[in-house]
């Protein structure tokens, strides 16, 4: 890439002195739960990398000849039947097929979670219920982890948008949990969910595909055990902020704007008031859930956004529009984003506040941040790592 002196920023190499034991996480897991008798695993939908295959494979094997059926947990996501059945062949038949559930946030059978929220009803028909997650940052929610796959991944649309609507504050940022409503609300809702059964969870960290620490325990347990690693894992450090960031996104992550969204928000603080921001992601299902599309046509400016929700309410998917106006609008931060992708038409990038571009050294020379003047980064794997400049405090 002939743009003059870019530092490239990769996922940090972790070392580990010993392989992660999934025999043992999956055994500190079960120790949580209540009884020996059979066991609802919760796992992340496929919008998110994570290996849960191997470790629902130890939990059929540490508890047979118990049966284990396996809810997914989608949150307010939505998958066709291809999709469906093509995550559930890649399960490889660990359970049959009438023992898996896609959880759907506007069922009509959602169960009362301690009085507090509802969700699916599989959470309350068994009390072995072990939730699997893996830790990476998330944009306003602080981090994943299990604490969210078995809360937020399992409950009604009407609490995803009431939890949601925290992503709107300025202290929910990716890595921060003291202060963050979203987080705080979380917790919350999984409290009432181990006020009906004690929950177990598995947590894995994984780096470019390789698993490198894995925890069993209460769900906030293992969550509290992994932050730091994956803080050395996910979040790098530059002394300043950047003229330019080169956020590439690949993975489950890049499959439509809506997910890649998240290489932005992960590292938007760590760019310029009026700098320049790149996002290269494929998008081949295009923008995806498009709801906050109508918003973003209706309001060209952040003060126009926050004006139209304040009149009607918050809906699932404004905190995405409003913070894209915040970042994109002069009168806010003014910084000037591009898009290289190919799932993405010029007229859809304009909606979004960006720019289309066909590579990224065209975005660069575009931008006027082709000279070595400028301190520019390019972030792989931008989806799941984070930047913060070192004068950055509480992201």
């Amino acid at each position: 890439m002939d743009t003059a002196k870019i530092i490239r920023i990769a996922p940090a190499v972790i070392k580990t002195c010993d392989p992660p034991d999934i025999a043992k996480a999956v055994t500190d897991a079960l120790a949580q739960t209540l009884s020996l008798g059979a066991v609802t695993a919760i796992i992340n939908d496929p919008q998110r990398d994570t290996d849960s295959r191997a470790v629902l494979a130890e939990i059929i094997r540490q508890v047979k000849p118990a049966p284990v059926r396996i809810l997914i947990a989608c949150g307010s996501h939505s998958f066709t039947e291809y999709q469906q059945k093509q995550f559930e062949a890649e399960l490889g038949g660990l359970v049959a097929p009438d023992q898996i559930a896609w959880h759907e946030s506007r069922a009509d059978t959602l169960a009362s979670i301690g009085g507090v929220w509802r969700g699916h009803r599989w959470l309350t028909e068994r009390p072995r219920l072990i939730a699997i997650g893996s830790i990476e940052p998330h944009y306003f929610a602080g981090f994943t982890g299990p604490h969210k796959t078995c809360t937020i991944g399992c409950a009604s649309f009407a609490d995803i948008q009431a939890n949601h609507a925290g992503a709107m504050s300025s202290e929910s940022r990716p890595g921060k949990l003291d202060g963050n409503p979203v987080y705080e609300g979380v917790c919350q809702m999984l409290a009432a969910l181990e006020s009906v059964y004690p929950v177990g969870a598995v947590n894995m960290l994984q780096v470019a595909g390789r698993q490198v620490a894995i925890a069993g325990g209460k769900p906030l347990e293992t969550l509290s055990r992994l932050t730091g690693i994956a803080r050395d894992a996910f979040i790098a450090k530059i002394p300043a902020p950047a003229d330019a960031l080169i956020l590439e996104v690949s993975g489950a992550l890049a499959r439509s704007f809506y997910q890649a969204d998240k290489g932005i928000k992960n590292s938007e603080w760590a760019v310029k008031s009026g700098g320049v921001i790149i996002l290269k992601a494929p998008c081949p299902d295009g923008i995806g859930q498009d709801h906050f599309v109508e918003l973003l046509k209706q309001a060209s400016t952040h003060s126009e956004a926050l004006a139209a929700v304040n009149k009607r309410g918050y809906r699932l998917g404004d905190h995405k529009a409003i913070r894209l106006r915040y970042l994109t609008d002069p009168a806010c931060r003014g910084v000037k984003v591009y898009l290289v992708s190919d799932g993405i038409d010029s007229a859809q990038a304009a909606t979004l506040g960006m720019t289309k571009s066909d590579s990224v050294e065209q975005a660069i020379i575009a931008a006027g941040k082709d000279s070595l003047d400028y301190k520019k980064y390019q972030i792989a794997d931008a989806g799941n790592v984070c930047v913060e400049t070192s004068s950055q405090a509480n992201i």
